[in-house]
């Protein structure tokens, strides 16, 4: 069966059973009335959404969701009704409380005949910082050679809509609003904490961001240190990630480790920026980030707070 954790069942609905099982390995058929392991919900497909017209959608059905750690296990029935053969891949949306579309991933590669269906097994990695914001859950096909990503999505299924526990989705809903372009402009800093760390040397970091923007906004905060202003970033590390609804704030908090423990001492000025692309992004006009007050050195700011605490 090899390394690929896909599996995969085809049975030949007009012709009786077994045909296809692409690059993964059969699994055995769901039965009728079985129960269902705590957490996972069966559902039906209870949301039709768009397809090219004229062509007659693959359906999903005998789904399940299962949560665990940082994945989510989905197993799902594809069928054909058509006569050619389906390819492509098998994409999963998760859906904000305004129907916004928070992240799509791409499940794996599906092939159904016409005329049959395969049961298929997939895992994702799903970071909590979105899963904890999806009120919904929407799983699709789209063509073989097309992206899950695509702003406008042109599905190859009917849609599937779902809620995070597994059960069915509201129905009639129209498709989600596809993500937009997120800029450095959407994004404002405040309330940044710097605290220099003991071991490793580096820096702990505290702050506030919201998305001022009217989209969803989603990427990670750069810490940079230089020796002087003017001069390239001696030190850079990612020290958060966020992903926000229009309006919505949060506070953020992160750590870096310096490269050179001995770069502290030399570094006078710390900025931090805030960006999709985190530390990717280059600094410019646009986006010169929040300067921050270097902090006291790590001895010194652990007396200057044992010295608070016995004042209080």
């Amino acid at each position: 069966m090899g390394s690929d954790p896909r599996r995969v069942l085809g049975t030949v609905l007009l012709l009786g059973f077994a045909a296809l099982c692409g690059a993964g390995c059969k699994k055995e058929q769901p039965q009728a009335n079985v129960p269902v392991d705590a957490g996972v919900v069966a559902v039906a497909v209870v949301d039709a959404g768009p397809v090219a017209q004229g062509v007659k959608p693959l359906r999903f059905s005998d789904v399940t969701l299962q949560r665990q750690k940082d994945r989510v296990a989905v197993t799902y029935t594809l069928t054909n009704p058509g006569t050619a053969q389906a390819r492509g891949p098998a994409c999963l949306m998760l859906i904000d409380a305004g129907n916004r579309s928070i992240a799509v991933q791409r499940m794996g590669g599906i092939t159904v005949k016409g005329g049959s269906e395969d049961t298929f097994e997939d895992e994702l990695i799903v970071a909590d910082l979105q899963w904890k914001q999806a009120r919904a859950v929407l799983l699709f096909t789209v063509a073989y050679g097309k992206y899950c990503s695509q702003t406008e999505l042109q599905p190859t299924s009917e849609t599937l809509r779902l809620l995070p526990t597994g059960a069915p989705g509201p129905a009639g809903l129209p498709m989600p609003v596809p993500a937009e372009e997120v800029t450095a402009a959407d994004l404002v800093v405040s309330d940044v904490r710097v605290r220099r760390s003991r071991a490793p040397a580096g820096a702990s970091v505290t702050f506030k961001v919201k998305n001022v923007s009217g989209h969803r906004a989603s990427g990670s905060a750069c810490l940079r240190a230089y020796v002087r202003e003017g001069l390239f970033a001696l030190e850079e590390n990612e020290v958060g990630e966020f992903d926000l609804a229009p309006g919505a704030s949060t506070t953020v908090k992160g750590t870096g480790t310096f490269g050179d423990a001995s770069h502290w001492d030399e570094v006078t000025v710390l900025r931090l920026f805030a960006h999709p692309y985190g530390c990717s992004e280059i600094a410019g006009p646009d986006n010169p980030g929040v300067l921050v007050h270097k902090p006291l050195d790590a001895e010194n700011a652990a007396a200057s707070e044992e010295a608070h605490h016995d004042a209080e």
